[in-house]
Protein backbone atom coordinates (compact mmCIF):
# COMPACT_ATOMS: atom_id res chain seq x y z
CA UNK A 1 0.00 0.00 0.00
CA UNK A 2 2.84 2.35 0.95
CA UNK A 3 4.61 1.53 -2.32
CA UNK A 4 1.64 2.51 -4.39
CA UNK A 5 1.34 5.83 -2.61
CA UNK A 6 5.02 6.55 -3.12
CA UNK A 7 4.76 5.73 -6.83
CA UNK A 8 1.80 8.03 -7.22
CA UNK A 9 3.70 10.84 -5.52
CA UNK A 10 6.63 10.38 -7.93
CA UNK A 11 4.31 10.53 -10.92
CA UNK A 12 2.86 13.78 -9.66
CA UNK A 13 6.36 15.30 -9.57
CA UNK A 14 6.94 14.81 -13.41
CA UNK A 15 6.70 18.13 -15.33
CA UNK A 16 5.58 18.21 -19.01
CA UNK A 17 7.15 20.90 -21.28
CA UNK A 18 5.67 22.03 -24.68
CA UNK A 19 7.31 20.54 -27.76
CA UNK A 20 9.81 22.90 -29.47
CA UNK A 21 10.31 23.15 -33.26
CA UNK A 22 13.73 23.88 -34.73
CA UNK A 23 13.87 25.53 -38.23
CA UNK A 24 16.81 24.83 -40.54
CA UNK A 25 18.36 27.89 -42.23
CA UNK A 26 18.81 25.77 -45.38
CA UNK A 27 15.11 25.09 -45.50
CA UNK A 28 14.39 28.82 -45.35
CA UNK A 29 16.80 29.57 -48.22
CA UNK A 30 15.31 26.83 -50.38
CA UNK A 31 11.82 28.18 -49.72
CA UNK A 32 12.76 31.70 -50.71
CA UNK A 33 14.41 30.44 -53.89
CA UNK A 34 11.34 28.39 -54.75
CA UNK A 35 9.04 31.41 -54.34
CA UNK A 36 11.42 33.56 -56.44
CA UNK A 37 11.55 30.99 -59.24
CA UNK A 38 7.78 30.51 -59.13
CA UNK A 39 7.25 34.28 -59.40
CA UNK A 40 9.50 34.62 -62.44
CA UNK A 41 7.99 31.55 -64.08
CA UNK A 42 4.50 32.98 -63.72
CA UNK A 43 5.72 36.37 -64.93
CA UNK A 44 7.31 34.79 -68.00
CA UNK A 45 4.25 32.70 -68.81
CA UNK A 46 1.84 35.62 -68.49
CA UNK A 47 4.03 38.28 -70.13
CA UNK A 48 4.01 39.01 -73.86
CA UNK A 49 6.67 37.10 -75.76
CA UNK A 50 8.79 40.01 -77.02
CA UNK A 51 11.57 39.23 -79.49
CA UNK A 52 14.54 41.54 -79.94
CA UNK A 53 16.10 42.14 -83.36
CA UNK A 54 19.64 43.45 -83.96
CA UNK A 55 19.82 46.11 -86.66
CA UNK A 56 22.29 45.33 -89.45
CA UNK A 57 23.42 46.70 -92.78
CA UNK A 58 21.56 45.13 -95.68
CA UNK A 59 19.97 45.59 -99.06
CA UNK A 60 16.79 44.74 -100.93
CA UNK A 61 17.21 43.62 -104.51
CA UNK A 62 14.08 44.97 -106.17
CA UNK A 63 14.19 43.72 -109.75
CA UNK A 64 10.79 45.15 -110.49
CA UNK A 65 8.83 44.44 -113.66
CA UNK A 66 6.64 47.02 -115.38
CA UNK A 67 4.57 47.39 -118.51
CA UNK A 68 6.10 50.73 -119.42
CA UNK A 69 4.22 53.24 -121.54
CA UNK A 70 6.18 54.00 -124.73
CA UNK A 71 6.14 57.57 -126.02
CA UNK A 72 7.74 58.40 -129.37
CA UNK A 73 7.77 61.19 -131.94
CA UNK A 74 5.03 59.77 -134.18
CA UNK A 75 3.18 61.22 -137.14
CA UNK A 76 0.12 59.63 -138.72
CA UNK A 77 -0.03 60.16 -142.51
CA UNK A 78 -3.44 60.26 -144.21
CA UNK A 79 -4.49 59.34 -147.76
CA UNK A 80 -4.69 62.21 -150.24
CA UNK A 81 -7.20 60.36 -152.41
CA UNK A 82 -9.43 57.29 -152.54
CA UNK A 83 -8.62 53.98 -154.19
CA UNK A 84 -7.01 50.57 -153.85
CA UNK A 85 -3.84 50.88 -151.76
CA UNK A 86 -0.52 49.16 -152.47
CA UNK A 87 2.24 49.39 -149.86
CA UNK A 88 5.73 49.79 -151.30
CA UNK A 89 7.87 50.21 -148.15
CA UNK A 90 8.45 47.41 -145.65
CA UNK A 91 6.97 47.61 -142.18
CA UNK A 92 9.51 48.85 -139.57
CA UNK A 93 11.90 49.93 -142.32
CA UNK A 94 13.85 53.16 -142.14
CA UNK A 95 13.13 55.43 -145.08
CA UNK A 96 14.54 58.69 -146.32
CA UNK A 97 12.83 61.76 -147.65
CA UNK A 98 11.20 61.09 -151.05
CA UNK A 99 11.22 57.31 -150.48
CA UNK A 100 8.23 55.53 -152.07
CA UNK A 101 5.81 54.47 -149.33
CA UNK A 102 2.46 53.59 -150.94
CA UNK A 103 0.45 53.90 -154.15
CA UNK A 104 -3.24 54.45 -154.87
CA UNK A 105 -4.99 52.84 -157.84
CA UNK A 106 -8.17 54.84 -158.43
CA UNK A 107 -9.36 52.79 -161.43
CA UNK A 108 -8.38 49.30 -160.26
CA UNK A 109 -6.64 48.53 -163.59
CA UNK A 110 -3.12 48.23 -162.17
CA UNK A 111 -4.25 45.97 -159.36
CA UNK A 112 -6.06 43.68 -161.82
CA UNK A 113 -2.94 43.45 -164.01
CA UNK A 114 -0.80 42.58 -160.98
CA UNK A 115 -3.15 39.77 -159.95
CA UNK A 116 -3.07 38.39 -163.50
CA UNK A 117 0.74 38.51 -163.54
CA UNK A 118 0.88 36.68 -160.21
CA UNK A 119 -1.36 33.93 -161.54
CA UNK A 120 0.82 33.46 -164.61
CA UNK A 121 4.02 33.54 -162.50
CA UNK A 122 5.36 36.49 -164.44
CA UNK A 123 6.44 38.11 -161.19
CA UNK A 124 9.62 36.83 -159.58
CA UNK A 125 11.55 37.89 -156.49
CA UNK A 126 15.16 38.94 -156.78
CA UNK A 127 18.07 37.43 -154.85
CA UNK A 128 18.01 40.52 -152.65
CA UNK A 129 14.34 39.91 -151.85
CA UNK A 130 15.02 36.30 -150.89
CA UNK A 131 17.92 37.45 -148.71
CA UNK A 132 15.59 39.80 -146.82
CA UNK A 133 13.09 37.01 -146.18
CA UNK A 134 15.82 34.61 -145.08
CA UNK A 135 17.20 37.21 -142.66
CA UNK A 136 13.75 37.74 -141.14
CA UNK A 137 13.25 34.00 -140.64
CA UNK A 138 16.74 33.51 -139.17
CA UNK A 139 16.28 36.38 -136.71
CA UNK A 140 12.94 35.03 -135.53
CA UNK A 141 14.26 31.48 -135.17
CA UNK A 142 17.22 32.71 -133.10
CA UNK A 143 15.03 34.62 -130.63
CA UNK A 144 12.13 32.14 -130.52
CA UNK A 145 11.29 30.23 -127.36
CA UNK A 146 8.30 28.13 -126.33
CA UNK A 147 7.24 30.61 -123.66
CA UNK A 148 6.36 33.17 -126.32
CA UNK A 149 4.71 30.66 -128.63
CA UNK A 150 1.97 33.16 -129.57
CA UNK A 151 4.60 35.23 -131.35
CA UNK A 152 4.72 32.54 -134.03
CA UNK A 153 1.35 33.69 -135.39
CA UNK A 154 2.41 37.33 -135.29
CA UNK A 155 5.56 36.48 -137.20
CA UNK A 156 3.54 34.46 -139.74
CA UNK A 157 1.33 37.49 -140.41
CA UNK A 158 4.32 39.81 -140.71
CA UNK A 159 6.15 37.41 -143.05
CA UNK A 160 3.12 37.09 -145.32
CA UNK A 161 2.83 40.88 -145.39
CA UNK A 162 6.51 41.21 -146.23
CA UNK A 163 6.24 38.69 -149.07
CA UNK A 164 3.18 40.48 -150.44
CA UNK A 165 4.99 43.81 -150.32
CA UNK A 166 8.02 42.38 -152.15
CA UNK A 167 5.77 40.88 -154.83
CA UNK A 168 3.95 44.20 -155.19
CA UNK A 169 7.19 46.09 -155.83
CA UNK A 170 8.43 43.40 -158.22
CA UNK A 171 5.12 43.37 -160.10
CA UNK A 172 5.12 47.12 -160.53
CA UNK A 173 8.67 47.05 -161.87
CA UNK A 174 7.65 44.46 -164.48
CA UNK A 175 4.63 46.39 -165.77
CA UNK A 176 6.66 48.93 -167.75
CA UNK A 177 4.62 51.12 -170.12
CA UNK A 178 1.20 50.20 -168.73
CA UNK A 179 2.24 51.50 -165.31
CA UNK A 180 3.60 54.72 -166.78
CA UNK A 181 0.40 55.24 -168.75
CA UNK A 182 -1.67 54.89 -165.59
CA UNK A 183 0.57 57.39 -163.82
CA UNK A 184 0.31 59.83 -166.70
CA UNK A 185 -3.47 59.53 -166.77
CA UNK A 186 -3.69 60.16 -163.01
CA UNK A 187 -5.38 56.85 -162.17
CA UNK A 188 -2.29 55.53 -160.40
CA UNK A 189 -0.32 57.70 -157.96
CA UNK A 190 2.81 56.88 -155.97
CA UNK A 191 3.27 58.78 -152.70
CA UNK A 192 6.67 59.54 -151.22
CA UNK A 193 7.71 60.16 -147.65
CA UNK A 194 8.20 63.85 -146.86
CA UNK A 195 10.89 63.31 -144.20
CA UNK A 196 13.17 60.54 -142.90
CA UNK A 197 11.83 58.13 -140.33
CA UNK A 198 10.72 54.61 -139.51
CA UNK A 199 7.57 53.22 -141.15
CA UNK A 200 4.91 51.52 -139.02
CA UNK A 201 1.66 50.20 -140.49
CA UNK A 202 -0.42 50.31 -137.31
CA UNK A 203 -2.03 53.04 -135.21
CA UNK A 204 -3.62 53.14 -131.75
CA UNK A 205 -4.81 56.72 -131.28
CA UNK A 206 -2.06 57.53 -128.78
CA UNK A 207 0.40 58.91 -131.32
CA UNK A 208 0.12 62.46 -129.93
CA UNK A 209 0.91 61.40 -126.38
CA UNK A 210 3.84 63.25 -124.77
CA UNK A 211 5.77 63.13 -121.52
CA UNK A 212 3.74 66.10 -120.35
CA UNK A 213 0.28 64.97 -121.51
CA UNK A 214 0.03 61.34 -120.35
CA UNK A 215 -2.41 60.51 -117.53
CA UNK A 216 -3.05 57.49 -115.32
CA UNK A 217 -5.64 56.15 -117.79
CA UNK A 218 -2.86 55.95 -120.39
CA UNK A 219 -1.64 52.84 -118.53
CA UNK A 220 -4.97 50.99 -118.82
CA UNK A 221 -4.05 48.07 -121.04
CA UNK A 222 -7.51 46.50 -120.73
CA UNK A 223 -9.02 49.15 -123.01
CA UNK A 224 -6.09 49.34 -125.41
CA UNK A 225 -6.46 48.42 -129.09
CA UNK A 226 -4.50 49.05 -132.27
CA UNK A 227 -5.43 48.94 -135.95
CA UNK A 228 -3.42 47.13 -138.61
CA UNK A 229 -3.49 49.50 -141.58
CA UNK A 230 -2.31 46.85 -144.04
CA UNK A 231 -5.40 44.75 -143.41
CA UNK A 232 -7.50 46.98 -145.67
CA UNK A 233 -7.34 46.78 -149.48
CA UNK A 234 -8.74 50.22 -150.23
CA UNK A 235 -8.93 53.60 -148.53
CA UNK A 236 -10.83 56.86 -148.84
CA UNK A 237 -9.33 60.32 -148.75
CA UNK A 238 -8.39 61.32 -145.18
CA UNK A 239 -8.04 57.74 -143.95
CA UNK A 240 -4.78 56.82 -142.11
CA UNK A 241 -2.34 54.93 -144.33
CA UNK A 242 0.85 54.71 -142.26
CA UNK A 243 2.69 56.05 -139.25
CA UNK A 244 6.14 57.65 -139.35
CA UNK A 245 8.44 57.71 -136.31
CA UNK A 246 10.78 60.63 -136.87
CA UNK A 247 13.37 60.15 -134.10
CA UNK A 248 15.33 57.38 -132.41
CA UNK A 249 14.82 59.19 -129.10
CA UNK A 250 11.92 57.81 -127.09
CA UNK A 251 10.62 57.49 -123.55
CA UNK A 252 9.39 54.69 -121.35
CA UNK A 253 7.21 55.69 -118.41
CA UNK A 254 6.64 53.43 -115.40
CA UNK A 255 4.03 54.00 -112.72
CA UNK A 256 5.69 53.12 -109.38
CA UNK A 257 4.94 53.31 -105.67
CA UNK A 258 6.11 56.25 -103.58
CA UNK A 259 8.72 54.15 -101.79
CA UNK A 260 10.63 53.38 -104.99
CA UNK A 261 10.00 56.88 -106.30
CA UNK A 262 11.59 58.45 -103.22
CA UNK A 263 14.48 56.00 -103.09
CA UNK A 264 15.65 56.89 -106.61
CA UNK A 265 15.58 60.67 -106.23
CA UNK A 266 19.37 60.96 -106.21
CA UNK A 267 19.80 58.75 -109.30
CA UNK A 268 20.29 60.11 -112.83
CA UNK A 269 20.54 56.81 -114.71
CA UNK A 270 18.73 53.50 -114.51
CA UNK A 271 19.56 50.15 -116.06
CA UNK A 272 16.68 48.13 -117.50
CA UNK A 273 16.14 44.81 -119.26
CA UNK A 274 13.67 44.30 -122.10
CA UNK A 275 11.98 41.06 -121.10
CA UNK A 276 10.89 40.23 -124.64
CA UNK A 277 14.45 39.71 -125.88
CA UNK A 278 16.50 39.98 -122.62
CA UNK A 279 18.49 42.94 -123.98
CA UNK A 280 19.81 45.35 -121.34
CA UNK A 281 20.43 49.07 -121.70
CA UNK A 282 21.02 52.21 -119.65
CA UNK A 283 18.45 55.01 -119.57
CA UNK A 284 18.38 58.59 -118.36
CA UNK A 285 16.07 58.93 -115.38
CA UNK A 286 13.60 61.71 -114.58
CA UNK A 287 10.57 61.88 -112.31
CA UNK A 288 6.95 62.95 -112.60
CA UNK A 289 4.10 63.21 -110.12
CA UNK A 290 0.53 63.57 -111.36
CA UNK A 291 -2.76 63.41 -109.45
CA UNK A 292 -1.13 61.60 -106.53
CA UNK A 293 0.57 58.99 -108.72
CA UNK A 294 4.33 58.58 -109.14
CA UNK A 295 6.17 57.92 -112.39
CA UNK A 296 9.69 57.17 -113.58
CA UNK A 297 10.42 58.77 -116.95
CA UNK A 298 13.13 56.83 -118.79
CA UNK A 299 14.81 58.36 -121.84
CA UNK A 300 16.52 56.23 -124.50
CA UNK A 301 18.27 56.72 -127.82
CA UNK A 302 18.43 53.04 -128.75
CA UNK A 303 16.17 49.97 -129.11
CA UNK A 304 13.25 52.03 -130.43
CA UNK A 305 13.03 50.19 -133.77
CA UNK A 306 12.61 46.82 -132.02
CA UNK A 307 9.47 48.04 -130.24
CA UNK A 308 8.16 50.55 -132.79
CA UNK A 309 4.66 49.05 -132.79
CA UNK A 310 4.48 48.38 -129.02
CA UNK A 311 2.71 50.95 -126.87
CA UNK A 312 3.47 48.95 -123.74
CA UNK A 313 6.93 47.46 -123.30
CA UNK A 314 7.58 44.83 -120.64
CA UNK A 315 10.77 45.82 -118.80
CA UNK A 316 12.58 45.04 -115.57
CA UNK A 317 14.57 47.47 -113.46
CA UNK A 318 17.74 45.55 -112.69
CA UNK A 319 20.05 47.94 -110.88
CA UNK A 320 17.88 49.01 -107.99
CA UNK A 321 19.86 47.39 -105.16
CA UNK A 322 19.08 49.81 -102.34
CA UNK A 323 21.27 49.44 -99.26
CA UNK A 324 21.10 50.85 -95.75
CA UNK A 325 19.93 49.66 -92.35
CA UNK A 326 17.65 46.67 -92.87
CA UNK A 327 14.80 46.07 -90.43
CA UNK A 328 11.68 43.86 -90.49
CA UNK A 329 8.41 45.61 -91.26
CA UNK A 330 6.84 44.10 -88.13
CA UNK A 331 9.05 46.41 -86.04
CA UNK A 332 7.66 49.59 -87.58
CA UNK A 333 4.95 51.51 -85.73
CA UNK A 334 3.21 54.86 -86.07
CA UNK A 335 3.06 57.06 -82.99
CA UNK A 336 1.37 60.41 -82.36
CA UNK A 337 3.27 63.31 -80.78
CA UNK A 338 2.60 66.82 -79.64
CA UNK A 339 4.24 69.31 -81.98
CA UNK A 340 5.73 72.58 -80.72
CA UNK A 341 6.63 75.45 -83.07
CA UNK A 342 10.37 76.02 -83.21
CA UNK A 343 9.92 79.69 -82.32
CA UNK A 344 9.13 78.63 -78.73
CA UNK A 345 12.47 76.89 -78.22
CA UNK A 346 14.63 78.24 -75.41
CA UNK A 347 18.32 77.35 -75.20
CA UNK A 348 19.29 75.68 -71.96
CA UNK A 349 22.52 75.83 -69.98
CA UNK A 350 23.91 73.23 -72.35
CA UNK A 351 24.07 74.59 -75.89
CA UNK A 352 22.80 71.25 -77.22
CA UNK A 353 19.80 71.24 -74.88
CA UNK A 354 16.39 72.06 -76.30
CA UNK A 355 14.00 73.54 -73.76
CA UNK A 356 10.81 75.56 -73.38
CA UNK A 357 9.31 77.98 -70.90
CA UNK A 358 6.08 76.60 -69.41
CA UNK A 359 3.58 78.88 -67.72
CA UNK A 360 2.55 77.97 -64.16
CA UNK A 361 -0.13 79.37 -61.84
CA UNK A 362 2.12 82.02 -60.39
CA UNK A 363 5.13 82.20 -62.65
CA UNK A 364 6.89 80.03 -65.23
CA UNK A 365 9.32 77.13 -65.29
CA UNK A 366 11.96 75.86 -67.67
CA UNK A 367 11.44 72.35 -69.07
CA UNK A 368 13.47 70.27 -71.47
CA UNK A 369 11.27 67.41 -72.73
CA UNK A 370 12.68 64.61 -74.84
CA UNK A 371 12.56 65.58 -78.51
CA UNK A 372 11.86 62.61 -80.77
CA UNK A 373 12.17 64.43 -84.09
CA UNK A 374 12.27 67.88 -85.63
CA UNK A 375 11.50 69.31 -89.05
CA UNK A 376 11.76 72.84 -90.38
CA UNK A 377 8.79 74.04 -88.35
CA UNK A 378 8.18 71.83 -85.32
CA UNK A 379 9.68 69.78 -82.50
CA UNK A 380 7.96 66.46 -81.72
CA UNK A 381 7.51 65.57 -78.01
CA UNK A 382 5.35 63.01 -76.21
CA UNK A 383 3.15 63.19 -73.11
CA UNK A 384 5.79 62.00 -70.64
CA UNK A 385 7.14 65.52 -70.07
CA UNK A 386 4.24 67.75 -71.14
CA UNK A 387 0.47 67.43 -71.02
CA UNK A 388 -2.32 68.49 -73.30
CA UNK A 389 -3.37 71.98 -72.29
CA UNK A 390 0.03 73.12 -70.99
CA UNK A 391 0.84 76.67 -72.07
CA UNK A 392 4.26 77.61 -73.41
CA UNK A 393 5.65 81.13 -73.45
CA UNK A 394 7.47 82.37 -76.53
CA UNK A 395 10.84 83.96 -75.62
CA UNK A 396 10.88 87.76 -75.83
CA UNK A 397 7.23 87.80 -76.80
CA UNK A 398 3.72 87.85 -75.38
CA UNK A 399 2.67 84.95 -77.61
CA UNK A 400 1.48 81.72 -76.04
CA UNK A 401 1.11 78.19 -77.41
CA UNK A 402 -1.15 75.50 -75.96
CA UNK A 403 0.17 71.94 -76.07
CA UNK A 404 -2.17 69.74 -78.12
CA UNK A 405 -3.03 72.41 -80.66
CA UNK A 406 -1.10 70.46 -83.28
CA UNK A 407 -0.53 66.71 -83.47
CA UNK A 408 1.99 64.93 -85.68
CA UNK A 409 2.54 61.26 -86.48
CA UNK A 410 5.98 59.72 -86.78
CA UNK A 411 7.03 56.35 -88.18
CA UNK A 412 9.60 54.53 -86.10
CA UNK A 413 10.70 51.55 -84.02
CA UNK A 414 11.21 50.81 -80.33
CA UNK A 415 14.88 50.74 -79.30
CA UNK A 416 15.61 48.50 -76.28
CA UNK A 417 19.35 49.01 -75.80
CA UNK A 418 18.73 50.14 -72.19
CA UNK A 419 16.34 47.34 -71.31
CA UNK A 420 13.17 49.33 -71.91
CA UNK A 421 11.38 50.54 -75.02
CA UNK A 422 12.31 53.96 -76.41
CA UNK A 423 10.71 55.22 -79.64
CA UNK A 424 13.15 56.14 -82.42
CA UNK A 425 12.05 57.88 -85.62
CA UNK A 426 13.07 56.31 -88.95
CA UNK A 427 13.14 57.35 -92.61
CA UNK A 428 12.27 54.51 -94.99
CA UNK A 429 14.22 54.47 -98.24
CA UNK A 430 12.59 51.38 -99.71
CA UNK A 431 10.22 48.67 -98.57
CA UNK A 432 9.00 45.30 -99.77
CA UNK A 433 6.52 42.90 -98.17
CA UNK A 434 8.90 41.80 -95.40
CA UNK A 435 11.72 44.30 -94.89
CA UNK A 436 12.50 48.00 -95.07
CA UNK A 437 15.75 49.79 -95.84
CA UNK A 438 16.04 52.91 -93.69
CA UNK A 439 18.29 55.92 -93.88
CA UNK A 440 21.49 55.88 -91.82
CA UNK A 441 23.00 58.72 -89.82
CA UNK A 442 19.76 60.49 -88.87
CA UNK A 443 19.76 62.62 -85.70
CA UNK A 444 16.84 60.88 -84.01
CA UNK A 445 17.06 57.41 -85.54
CA UNK A 446 18.84 54.14 -84.93
CA UNK A 447 22.29 52.83 -85.77
CA UNK A 448 23.82 49.54 -86.77
CA UNK A 449 23.82 46.91 -83.99
CA UNK A 450 21.03 48.67 -82.08
CA UNK A 451 18.45 46.31 -80.62
CA UNK A 452 14.82 46.92 -81.50
CA UNK A 453 11.53 45.18 -80.74
CA UNK A 454 10.52 42.75 -83.48
CA UNK A 455 6.79 43.08 -82.72
CA UNK A 456 6.54 46.85 -82.50
CA UNK A 457 2.78 46.94 -81.96
CA UNK A 458 3.04 44.82 -78.78
CA UNK A 459 4.96 47.33 -76.64
CA UNK A 460 4.62 50.95 -75.56
CA UNK A 461 7.05 53.66 -74.54
CA UNK A 462 9.12 52.65 -71.47
CA UNK A 463 7.93 49.02 -71.53
CA UNK A 464 10.54 46.94 -69.68
CA UNK A 465 11.92 44.11 -71.79
CA UNK A 466 12.81 40.96 -69.84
Amino acid sequence: MRKKQKKKQNENKILKYPKQYHFSIGFIIIGVMFIYMLYHMLTYLTAANITVYEVSQGSISSNLEYNALAIRQEQVVYADNSGDILYLAENFSKVGAKSKIYALDTSGEILSSMKKNNETADVKLSDEDYAKLQNSISTFAYDFNNINYSKLYTFKTELESQVQQLYTVSALDSMGNSLQSAIDSGTFNIYNCKQPGLIVYSIDGLENLTVDSFISDSFDMSSYSSTNLKSVGSVVAGQPVYKLITSDHWNLICEVDKSLFDSLQEESYLKIRFLEDEVETWTNLAFAEKAGNYYLVLSLDDSMDRYADSRYVHIKIINNNISGLKIPNSSIVNKEFFTIPKGYMMQGANDDEIGFLRQTDSSSEYINPTVYYENDDFYFVDDNDVSRGDTLIKPNSNERYVIGTDIGTLQGVYNVNKGYAVFKQIEILYQNDDYSIIKTGTNYGISMYDHIVLQGDEVEENTIIN
